[in-house]
């Protein structure tokens, strides 16, 4: 008898156990669904900053973004190709705001504060060459 009533209830602790974890899991993936956004992020983490960036185009865009992506510390940037903008949200204890603009410009484009490398930008598509002295 007194086995039978430990086995039920360690299944019922087992069960409840579970379901606490499965409950808390599913609050935690709502949370960062909710969470996304680069508000939150900036909230519990990382700064948010934009600054200009010389491009042309969509590949462009994807070259200037991964750069700044590939750094530890970068959790978005996204580069308009109208405003020719990139906006960021880094955390800065992990990466220097210069360390990204450094980046960018070591892929070929000019940023506000770093002019472009030569050879990167000389080595980019024709599509993405654009007038470095403008």
């Amino acid at each position: 008898m007194k086995k039978t009533t430990y086995i039920i209830l360690s299944l019922l602790g087992g069960l409840l156990i579970g379901y606490f974890i499965a409950d808390y899991s599913i609050e935690d993936a709502s949370k960062l669904s909710n969470n996304s956004n680069a508000e939150v992020i900036v909230e519990l983490m990382g700064t948010e900053t934009s600054f200009g960036v010389k491009g042309n185009c969509k590949m462009c865009k994807k070259t200037i973004e991964t750069s700044a992506l590939n750094l530890d510390g970068v959790h978005k940037a996204e580069w308009n190709v109208q405003s020719k903008q990139i906006d960021l949200v880094y955390d800065d204890q992990l990466v220097e705001l210069m360390t990204i603009h450094n980046a960018i410009a070591s892929s070929g484009y000019a940023t506000d504060l770093v002019n472009l490398n030569q050879e990167a930008y000389d080595n980019l598509p024709l599509c993405c060459k654009y007038d470095p002295e403008n």
